[in-house]
């Protein structure tokens, strides 16, 4: 899949976990209603029409894997970004979106692990683009989502 943030092996899991829960390949309203009473996730009739024809690109009222394979990767981006956000946070300790040498060497400490100074220098380096000697969330996002610029899919 163009533009897919996917690994080959996620995408072939999510093929085979499709192909276990739809019947002939595809994913009516019925099916995505069984998937979410098994999950035990209450959700009304109108919430899955909605979510079958907002994913069902070709229109056929149902959802193909293609059409799947979209919705998953979308998830995918969105929780990614969810997570450099979260990681941004932590590292930032005294909150002024920036992370410097100190912010660093605090974050790769936490996972009991020390840094040498040429090692912060190195990262510092790598991100930050404006060259401040510090990174701020912009950078960092494009540091840890390398397939997107400005925040956008490349492909």
């Amino acid at each position: 899949m163009t533009g897919s943030t996917l690994t080959d092996a996620e995408i072939n899991h999510l093929q085979r976990k499709f192909e276990s829960m739809t019947k002939n390949g595809a994913m009516d309203a019925q099916t995505l209603k069984e998937i979410y009473k098994v999950a035990q996730v209450s959700v009304t009739d109108a919430e899955i029409a909605a979510q079958i024809k907002a994913a069902d690109a070709k229109g056929t009222g149902s959802v193909d894997f293609e059409d799947f394979l979209v919705v998953m990767n979308k998830q995918s981006d969105e929780n990614a970004e969810e997570g450099v956000a979260k990681v941004f946070a932590l590292l930032d300790t005294d909150n002024d979106g920036q992370i410097t040498g100190d912010d660093l060497k605090r974050g790769v400490a936490l996972y009991g692990k020390s840094i040498t100074e040429q090692d912060v220098d190195e990262m510092l380096f790598s991100a930050d683009v404006d060259g401040d000697g510090m990174i701020n969330y912009e950078e960092f996002l494009k540091v840890m989502t390398p397939s997107k610029v400005n925040g956008q899919p490349l492909f």
